[in-house]
Order: structure tokens, then C-alpha cells, then sequence
């Protein structure tokens, strides 16, 4: 009996940094993933937890569906749950846990590009490295892809499928050791955390938020529709949930850069699909953007970039304003948020239009000698009012812009700074901006519902006007 005993402690010991390995895994992913698997993360942790508050609308799709939908632009109750490289199969199960921890929304909106629903590639390896997809779950896959898919499952999941679904599911050192040895100098968690917080912040988006634009080589053209029979299926399963809970689901297809060609057998293949594919459900439609975008408004052939999407969700908003609707002033947490938003502007025109009517007060340092320009061509539509301040003796002027009308100065502290420029203080938060050297504007952008500092910003004024925000 005592060899027994000697030899069960003797394994356990042999084992116990195997067990400790992947139990530390399974408690500190974020710790040890690289950084593609953020928004996968959190998209499984939402998806599998019940939400502090009701979100109305969710976003499903691939990351196209993630770059273009902003939620902070949207609504109070939006959450985009779209996933990069994603299709119909993520789609489905992402909707089911969602519905399994939390009441159903009044609507989804379903966004995929051509290529995700053309391939039966899904993003197997992703949901299963986070745990988004359950033994009962990959067994459905399997049979489906077995049943339904046009390749094998060796190209599109894997070759040893249960294999290594087992060893996701038990978190092997075979799966994540990779991911702890690039984690020991610990900047994979603070990067990780940091990009998570981002992702949380912004309603579960996080793809291709940048202002870089794309500029074609030529023409993308687009001759033919498919849908493959496993996305397909997926996608039926997809509407079939939403019927089930009185969910009314809108197929959207994006807008695409200028340099994309249709022909008519295209938009006949394209209208046709999907006329077919809702011809049994009173509560689907489908809405093609049909007009295209200037290729400013994308980072690639692909994705819109943010000024792209903050054009997209402003326009959808106006397709759908009673699901859009605003009650009030945007809530502290869409408040900080947009905050995000407006920190990376890089163009005054567009800075305008993500403050215009919210809480925000903007702050100008002028060595134009007339801010006359800036305020008719970007801050004076919608009757806004830029107000001249006698701020002690500085040289400079001082004016500020109140993006919804309301006087907030009670809470602004603006002083003369004994070395030069404005002490400018809400809250806890105090700044100093200087004067340029040159014509034009420092500007500091204060989130008056968070009592915060947003950013410190500058533009130059040249003979062109002002240039893009510095």
C-alpha cells in the first residue's frame, strides 16, 4: 500500500508543473496572449457573462462589421460583438452565449465581407486558444463541416481536430507554452490590459481605429456573389435564433472605396441571395450601402478607417432614428469613450462633429490675431457660440467654443501661467498650453459630464488655413 501511496506523490509531483502551468493559463490569459487575441478575449467574456446594463442592439461580423460600427456614436445600448477574421460560425455561437447570460436585443445588425462568406475558413484556432467554444459546441462544428462544408477539416479547423480540441480544453503546455515564454518579461500584460481596457471602453471595438488612409493601386472588382453551403448554414442558423426571440435582424453590406467595380450579374447574384435567404422571416432585411466611399475614408480595400466609420454610423443613425435614438446627454462611460475618439482626430472639421452637442468645452489659445476662420468654417455651424475671454494680462487671445451651448466655466479654472501660455485646470486636472511660435491655434478639448481633460491639441494657420490637428 505505501508504494501506491509513494508512487501516486511521486506522479503528482512529476505532474504538478504541468497542472500548475495550465492552471495559471487558464487565470491569466490576458497575461500571456499576444496581442490578436485581446478582442477575442473579450468578446468570450462578454458573450459568457451577464451584462450591469441591456444593450438593444448588437453588431455581428467580421472585422469590417468591427472597424465600421462605433457605438459610442450610436447609442447608449449598442455593443458591437463583431470579430476579426471572423464568419457566419463565430456569428452564430458569439449571438448563443450571448442570449444564454442575457436578455435578447431588440435588433442585431449582421455585417460580413465577400471573402468570409465565399470560404468556410472561421477563426477555429482563435476561439478555441480564449475557450469561446465549448466540447458540445466544436462536436456541432465538426459535423456540420463534416456534413455540409466543400473542404476538408484538415484546411479549415484542424487535422487532428479532437486532438487538439482536447488540448485547448485542458490548456496544454503543447498549445501555450509558446505564449508564457514570450510572456516572462511581463510587457504582454500590460500591453494586453491596456488594449483590453480599450476594447471594453469602446463597446467591443477595435479594429483599424486609425486615420491612415488607403490609396489604391487600381480597380477592385467585384463580378460574382457566393455564399459558401457552411457559411450558408450558419448564416440560416443565425437568422433562426433571432426569429426565435423576436430579434428583428438587419443585413447590412458595407460601403467601399471608390476604386470598387460591380457588375450587373453581381448585384443581380447579390439582391437575389438574399431576397431568397429572408423570404421566410417577417423580421430580416437587407440594406446594401450602395454608394461608395473616397478613399479617405479607408485604411485598406477593406476597412473603413475611424473617419470612415464615424461617417458610416452617423449615416445609419439617420437610416434608423427611432432604434438610435438619443435620450439626454450621452452617460459618463459613452462620454469616456468618445473621449477616445476625439483624443485622435487629426482634422478640425471632423473634431467639430464628434463634439457637436455633447458635453464638451474647448479651450483656445489664438496667435492668428482672428480666430474669424476657424470659427466660421468649423466651429460656427449649428449656431455655436465662440466666446472672447479676458484671461489677466496675457497677450493672447482666449476664446472658448461650449459644444452643446452650456455654460461649464464655473468648473474651468483659466490663468495666466506665470512663465507664459494658460493654466487650465477641471477637476483634479490642470494643464499648461503655450502660445505658438507661429499663426495659429493650441486648443485644449475638456469632457465636461467626467469633469476631465480630454487633450491638448494645435493646428497651424496657413495660407491654406488650418492645417491637420498636431
Amino acid at each position: 500500500m505505501k508504494s501506491y501511496i509513494k508512487l501516486l506523490v511521486k506522479s503528482i509531483c512529476v505532474t504538478a508543473p504541468l497542472w500548475g502551468a495550465a492552471f495559471y493559463c487558464s487565470t491569466h490569459l490576458l497575461h500571456i496572449a499576444g496581442s490578436d487575441y485581446v478582442g477575442a478575449i473579450w468578446n468570450k467574456d462578454v458573450t459568457n457573462t451577464t451584462q450591469d446594463k441591456y444593450y438593444d442592439v448588437l453588431i455581428l461580423g467580421d472585422s469590417t462589421a468591427n472597424a465600421a460600427y462605433i457605438p459610442e456614436v450610436l447609442s447608449e445600448s449598442t455593443l458591437n460583438l463583431a470579430l476579426a477574421g471572423s464568419g457566419t460560425i463565430d456569428g452564430y455561437y458569439t449571438l448563443k452565449d450571448y442570449l444564454e447570460h442575457n436578455d435578447a436585443p431588440t435588433d442585431v445588425f449582421i455585417s460580413y465581407m465577400d471573402y468570409h462568406l465565399a470560404e468556410d475558413y472561421f477563426t477555429w484556432d482563435v476561439s478555441n486558444y480564449v475557450h469561446k467554444y465549448t466540447l458540445g459546441e466544436n462536436l456541432e462544428i465538426y459535423r456540420m463541416i463534416e456534413y455540409v462544408a466543400e473542404y476538408d477539416i484538415s484546411e479549415i479547423a484542424s487535422a487532428n481536430y479532437w486532438m487538439d480540441v482536447l488540448n485547448y480544453t485542458f490548456w496544454s503546455p503543447t498549445i501555450y507554452s509558446y505564449s508564457m515564454l514570450h510572456a516572462i518579461d511581463g510587457d504582454r500584460r500590460e500591453a494586453n490590459l491596456s488594449a483590453y481596457e480599450d476594447v471594453d471602453a469602446r463597446y467591443g471595438r477595435y479594429c483599424m481605429i486609425t486615420n491612415e488612409e488607403y490609396h489604391p493601386d487600381g480597380i477592385m472588382g467585384y463580378s460574382t456573389f457566393y455564399v459558401s453551403p457552411l457559411q450558408e448554414q450558419y448564416y440560416k442558423m443565425i437568422v433562426d435564433l433571432c426569429d426565435k426571440n423576436d430579434i428583428k435582424v438587419h443585413m447590412v453590406k458595407l460601403p467601399l472605396s471608390t476604386d470598387a467595380g460591380f457588375v450587373d450579374d453581381y448585384e443581380q447574384d447579390l439582391y437575389g441571395y438574399y431576397d431568397t435567404l429572408l423570404s421566410d422571416y417577417d423580421n430580416a432585411d437587407f440594406y446594401w450601402f450602395h454608394t461608395t466611399y473616397e478613399n479617405e475614408f479607408f485604411k485598406d480595400e477593406y476597412h473603413m478607417n475611424n473617419h470612415g466609420a464615424f461617417r458610416f454610423s452617423r449615416e445609419l443613425k439617420e437610416l434608423y432614428p427611432d432604434l438610435f435614438r438619443e435620450n439626454g446627454s450621452p452617460s459618463s462611460d459613452r462620454m469616456l469613450a468618445l473621449d477616445r475618439d476625439v483624443s485622435g482626430e487629426n482634422y478640425l472639421a471632423e473634431l467639430s462633429k464628434w463634439i457637436n452637442n455633447k458635453s464638451y468645452t474647448i479651450v483656445y489659445l489664438d496667435t492668428t490675431d482672428n480666430l474669424g476662420e476657424y470659427y466660421y468654417l468649423y466651429a460656427g455651424y449649428d449656431n455655436k457660440d465662440v466666446k472672447y475671454n479676458n484671461v489677466g494680462d496675457t497677450k493672447y487671445a482666449v476664446y472658448t467654443l461650449s459644444a452643446d451651448n452650456n455654460d461649464y466655466l464655473n468648473e474651468i479654472s483659466i490663468l495666466p501661467n506665470p512663465d507664459g501660455g494658460l493654466q487650465i485646470a477641471v477637476g483634479e486636472e490642470m494643464t499648461v498650453v503655450y502660445p505658438l511660435e507661429e499663426k495659429g491655434i493650441s486648443f485644449v478639448v475638456i469632457d465636461n459630464e467626467n469633469n476631465k481633460i480630454v487633450c491638448e491639441r494645435q493646428s497651424l494657420f496657413t495660407e491654406n488655413g488650418f492645417s491637420k490637428i498636431l
